[in-house]
């Protein structure tokens, strides 16, 4: 099976890391690449970033589309474009903060994330609401780092992560820690060994959650929430971004 990873900033650095991730945990038999789009912000800290990311990380998508089994969008987040994606192809496409927290609930009782900017934790919450899975959160805790800051100081940025996940263990009783960053990954086991709990990579568990589509035969749902977009004028993008729509009749 070919499986393609979209991290939707355009930061090559990121990518890369997602990349010797995957390749590390893919399966025998397991294709996987990881991309980016070419415009949009080098980071994603807000809605504004989600959304100034979501027509390239859908370019990519669409010009890839034939070449692919199964999409992982990885943005730590509730990402417009997982959704999107979902009515674009019956393949399987899902993210990475979706994929940690499902993950997360089969390991113990309740979870706690832990992300970067403080910003980020009500737009979590908001996915951990829209999963359906409140009363197993714990927490949402912040290192109060910029995004990039995981690119330039690892060390620094990996004491603050154990330092929130520690928090989150002991006075938010958490029994496992999902980390809230795609650019987190990586961090997993080393983190682990010192908390002596289960932490869970994002873009680990969408790997094995979409081989286990992909091998399962299984497809998106076309029958109600993510048929097929109708057709409509799309003024001023590219061609590529007519494609989903059906045709006019």
């Amino acid at each position: 099976m070919r499986i393609l990873f979209i991290n939707p900033n355009t930061s090559e650095g990121f990518t890369e890391k997602i990349r010797r991730v995957v390749e590390q945990y893919a399966a025998p038999g397991t294709i996987v690449e990881a991309l980016n789009p070419v415009n949009g912000p080098r980071s994603i800290e807000c809605i504004y970033d989600e959304l100034l990311s979501a027509p390239g990380t859908l370019e990519v998508l669409l010009s890839n589309l034939d070449q692919y089994d199964a999409f992982v969008i990885a943005c730590y987040s509730d990402h417009p474009t997982i959704h999107a994606g979902r009515e674009i192809t019956d393949k399987p496409v899902i993210g990475i903060a979706e994929a940690s927290m499902y993950f997360a609930c089969m390991l113990g009782r309740s979870f706690s994330v832990v992300t970067t900017n403080r910003e980020w934790e009500p737009l979590l919450w908001d996915a951990v609401r829209h999963y359906g899975l409140s009363q197993r959160c714990a927490s949402i805790r912040s290192v109060d780092l910029p995004v990039l800051a995981l690119e330039d100081s690892e060390e620094e940025a990996f004491q603050l992560i154990l330092k929130s996940s520690l928090d989150a263990k002991e006075k938010d009783q958490a029994e496992v820690i999902c980390l809230g960053c795609a650019g987190m990954s990586g961090l997993d086991k080393k983190l682990q060994a010192r908390i002596n709990i289960p932490v869970v990579d994002g873009v680990v568990s969408a790997l094995k959650l979409v081989e286990g589509l992909v091998g399962y035969g299984m497809r998106t749902s076309k029958s109600l929430t993510y048929s097929q977009p109708g057709y409509k004028e799309v003024v001023g993008y590219s061609a590529i971004f007519n494609t989903p729509y059906k045709s006019k009749s």
